[in-house]
């Protein structure tokens, strides 16, 4: 019981370092001269297919298993496990790796590179998971129909 009050306080003060890393990184914005306010629509979409590709690299890519199974092992650390909670939940990865790519795009020389690269696998990823839908789509009927044929011939 105490460990898990410990545990929910560390999940409660990474929130804390969330939004002080976001007045950090405004700050930082405003001063080179950045207003996030005027972001364009292909600034927005670079970074949320960035985001989405990142997230799902940290999340649920072979990548980073090993580091996700080390953080995993030690959740009774309590930092170490906070830092678990957010890299196996694509929802508060997503959150952090979001502000990780906006750093990189506005403040990080040639970091808008990598977040080019990013946003390009997100969108070769969307391709291959919708490629994968039709597939199995197709396959399913296939199967249907093979079905509806064998149960055909062996009524006949």
């Amino acid at each position: 019981m105490m460990n898990e009050r410990k545990h929910q306080a560390w999940n409660f003060w990474s929130a804390f370092v969330f939004f002080g890393m976001v007045v950090l990184v405004g700050f930082l914005l405003k001063k080179k001269g950045i207003d996030i306010k005027e972001m364009t629509i292909k600034d927005a979409v670079v970074v949320i297919l960035a985001s989405y590709r990142m997230t799902r690299i940290l999340v649920f890519e072979k990548i980073f298993k090993y580091f996700r199974d080390v953080l995993k092992k030690r959740e009774n650390l309590y930092v170490l496990g906070t830092l678990s909670s957010i890299i196996t939940c694509p929802w508060c990865a997503g959150v952090w790796v979001t502000m990780v790519i906006i750093v990189f795009y506005y403040l990080v020389p040639f970091g808008d590179l990598l977040v080019y690269v990013l946003a390009l696998a997100g969108i070769a990823s969307i391709v291959i998971l919708y490629s994968n839908m039709l597939h199995m789509k197709t396959e399913l009927k296939q199967r249907i129909h093979q079905k509806q044929k064998n149960s055909l011939d062996s009524y006949n």
